[in-house]
């Protein structure tokens, strides 16, 4: 899935491919970007977590948390009031 997120530190669009991975069980997204640059984000209690890389901007991975939101947000779950 392609997605395309304003650049935190520029301002800038940057267009980043998005790919369903398993990480160690648990649903992530491997996120790719244009130079072939790739990390995996897992969404724990609403948070967004890269889990194999250390030196990534958080106000990226905020952007991109918000970029999945409506693919990422569905759980199974159903409430009923």
């Amino acid at each position: 899935m392609k997605l395309t997120i304003k650049e935190p530190a520029t301002d800038t669009e940057l267009e980043l491919n998005a790919e369903p991975e398993d990480y160690n069980g648990e649903q992530g997204w491997r996120i790719v970007s244009p130079d072939k640059d790739s990390f995996v984000v897992v969404q724990k209690e609403g948070e967004w977590h890269v889990m194999d890389e250390s030196d990534v901007n958080p106000e990226l991975i905020k952007a991109i948390g918000e970029a999945l939101r409506p693919v990422a947000t569905y759980s199974g779950r159903s409430s009923v009031d």
